[in-house]
């Protein structure tokens, strides 16, 4: 019998196949007669059994195991707790827990129910977020006798911390510190380090050091695991000098960092973009022993594409073959994406290439990326780049290349061509591709609508575009900035800005935050169309909103002096530059030409006088009109001195649009308290227009407050992802 044993422990891990593991199991069972049944009986015992099983479950072959599990009784051996026990863990590895725990309702496994069975099930619950159940788990769990130990305690605790229910799980966690009249598991390791990451994980981080301390005085805090869980921590919330500190803690304590704990830096220094230091990481590891995987050659790579630096990040793709670190799919796409980004078309479609070559050498511009097979996301990057470039029939067929490859497009790489095909003002075809990709189980996006109700609006097709719009809320999908911005640009263009301004209204009782993209367009509408008293409300607003940014008074300073409101127009420009606003968008050479004009050369003289005293570096050519003006006036020995101080500033290289350094940190602080949402703002930082009171108890009346104070965060200005 030991020897069968023996012969079926080695098929069975040797051989890691189902079929003929099943097999055997026949050929083991098929003595149905009375006179082979006690010889049949000492070759196959439950011990031979649970070992079928568990080669069965570990080959997903289910049904097989569970036939199996109905025949031992036949052969005269019943189950144990050790076969419930692999057909539960079974079942659960594969996320088959309801399958699992309908075992227990057999009156065969009732009884010999362990604690290990059902801590594999309340945690295999607890993974696949169904909460209650294993709630009620545990419930049938004390009922039976079978308290929980600190292994269920820790499933609930990473379920909550999981879900979001910090607070929750942090209860929990307290009680089995303190409690001990609940008869609670004292924590363990495991349960520390599940605290911590849900601290982390959620940005606590106040409460994450005091966790470390915590683990630290009772000497839980010992563990790579621990300190790599606190690295994490540290660098996804931005706090670079406390991960370093606590490297050298790694250091002087004797716990020596691993592969993982070096990537975890590398991570965070790159998401910081501190190239140089993460370099110097690599080679720190390197000389302490640990050598780079794909994840930290990729993870630096992907730190040079995101900032443009595709030189050094090919030169990292050629490192890291040579040290014989081959590049995965991953590593790949992100370099395929920077050249495409940076419009290196034909780098890019060469890597395609040798990705999908068989036997590609090292010694090329690019390296070995042989094992990098391309995937979906490969073709989605490079027909999203042929696309942006106008080349739609390349990308076309890079589509069908894709598909005979059985790789199947997602909604990106169909929302990819709608949005070139709107783009280019073909909304026919963009809808030809929409009915494809439903017929193909891709579901409409937030990115489908926008781009869709993008083209409509280029074409004018407003009432399409609003059924679009209720689409989407009627499919649960909540139109964002980017939906709204569109919109409210289609209806400007259109000439029904009033409109627009009810559609801005929305967006501020949803919560949603306009963004500078959003102001623009009204303001620039309501301008065109000569309203001017509007535009400068709506201004007032966007610096409550968005703050008081360059970009907003510019363009506000820009639609006036365009306009011909020259008193406004100097107004704002003075608040420009008590702000100490970079002047690179303002037209400020048209002002000072049109003060001139318009006899008001006192009022240029003067702003010209406040450029120079605040330090600026500006056009010379601004000096011309007041210069010349000043002249005709037989004001010559003004105007002497004023030519002799632009030559002055001219040999100071005080070139256009620059303030001294030194002034800009003195207001440093001040500027960046700009921003904010309450109403009162506008009044407070009057940026010196004038109607600030007067817009505050108009708007608030039309408006209202509540509306404003739970914005959400600003977003870019873009009026689609695309751009």
């Amino acid at each position: 019998m030991e020897q069968t044993k023996k012969l079926i422990k080695g098929v069975l891990k040797n051989s890691n196949n189902p079929e003929l593991a099943w097999h055997l199991v026949k050929r083991l069972l098929s003595s149905p007669s009375s006179s082979s049944f006690t010889h049949t009986h000492q070759l196959v015992t439950t011990y031979t059994f649970n070992l079928l099983i568990r080669s069965l479950c570990d080959s997903r072959a289910f049904d097989h195991a569970l036939q199996l599990f109905d025949k031992m009784p036949q052969k005269g051996c019943l189950p144990n707790e050790f076969t419930l026990g692999i057909l539960v863990h079974g079942l659960c590895r594969f996320g088959l827990a309801k399958q699992a725990f309908n075992l227990l309702h057999n009156n065969t496994f009732s009884h010999i129910a362990n604690r290990v069975v059902y801590n594999t099930l309340v945690s295999s619950f607890c993974r696949e977020d169904m909460n209650d159940e294993a709630e009620k788990l545990v419930e049938r769990m004390t009922q039976q006798g079978l308290l929980p130990d600190v292994v269920t305690f820790n499933s609930r605790i990473s379920a909550l911390c999981r879900a979001g229910k910090i607070l929750e799980a942090s209860r929990i966690f307290r009680d089995m510190q303190m409690d001990e009249a609940l008869g609670l598991p004292r924590p363990n390791v495991v349960t520390f380090n599940l605290m911590l990451k849900g601290f982390c994980k959620h940005g606590m981080m106040e409460d994450a050091k005091g966790l470390v301390e915590t683990m630290k005085k009772v000497g839980k805090f010992v563990s790579l695991e621990s300190y790599n869980i606190w690295l994490l921590g540290l660098l996804r919330n931005g706090e670079l000098l406390e991960a370093r500190l606590v490297l050298d803690e790694m250091a002087a304590k004797g716990v020596e960092p691993n592969a993982y704990t070096y990537n975890i830096m590398m991570d965070g220094l790159c998401r910081n973009h501190m190239l140089s230091d993460a370099r110097g990481l690599m080679d720190l590891m390197m000389s302490n022993g640990v050598y780079p995987d794909t994840v930290t050659y990729s993870t630096l790579l992907h730190g040079y594409c995101s900032k443009g630096r595709v030189f050094e990040a090919k030169s990292v793709l050629r490192e890291m073959i040579r040290n014989g670190c081959q590049p995965n799919t991953y590593t790949c796409n992100t370099l395929l994406h920077s050249l495409w980004k940076e419009g290196r078309t034909l780098e890019a479609e060469e890597m395609l290439q040798k990705m999908n070559e068989k036997c590609y050498q090292p010694d090329t511009s690019i390296g070995n990326v042989s094992n990098c097979l391309p995937d979906g996301i490969t073709y989605t990057t490079l027909i999203n780049g042929l696309c942006k470039v106008g080349r739609i029939e390349e990308a076309k067929k890079k589509f069908i290349e894709m598909t005979t490859k059985n790789l199947h497009p997602d909604s990106v790489t169909y929302d990819t061509f709608i949005r070139s095909f709107c783009k280019q003002g073909k909304i026919s075809s963009a809808f030809r591709v929409l009915k494809d990709m439903e017929r193909n189980g891709c579901s409409k996006t937030l990115q489908t609508y926008n781009a869709l109700i993008l083209g409509l609006g280029n074409k004018k097709q407003i009432f399409e575009m609003y059924g679009l719009m209720d689409e989407m809320r009627e499919k649960g999908i909540s139109p964002d900035i980017c939906t709204y911005n569109n919109i409210i640009s289609c209806l400007c263009e259109g000439g029904k800005a009033k409109d627009a301004i009810s559609l801005l209204h929305e967006m501020l009782d949803k919560g949603i935050s306009p963004n500078i993209s959003s102001f623009k367009i009204l303001i620039k509408a309501f301008c065109k169309s000569g309203d001017f008293k509007v535009a400068c409300e709506l201004f007032e607003v966007a610096l409550s909103i968005c703050g008081h940014k360059e970009a907003l008074y510019s363009f506000m300073f820009n639609e006036l002096l365009t306009g011909g409101q020259l008193s406004e127009a100097k107004e704002l420009f003075e608040a420009s530059l008590d702000r100490y606003l970079a002047l690179k968008n303002f037209m400020y050479k048209d002002l000072f030409e049109r003060l001139c004009q318009d006899e008001r050369l006192a009022d240029a003289n003067s702003l010209l006088h406040k450029l120079i005293d605040k330090g600026y570096g500006f056009d010379h050519a601004s000096f011309m009109p007041v210069i010349d003006g000043l002249s005709k006036r037989g004001k010559k020995q003004q105007a002497d001195e004023l030519a002799k101080t632009m030559m002055e500033l001219a040999l100071e290289d005080r070139t256009d649009d620059r303030t001294y350094q030194s002034r800009k940190r003195i207001l440093h602080g001040k500027l960046h308290k700009d921003g904010g949402s309450d109403w009162q703002d506008i009044v407070n930082r009057d940026g010196g227009s004038g109607i600030a009171l007067k817009t505050l108890k108009r708007v608030q009346k039309g408006w209202g407050q509540g509306s404003i104070t739970s914005l959400q965060s600003q977003q870019n200005d873009f009026l689609d992802y695309y751009e």
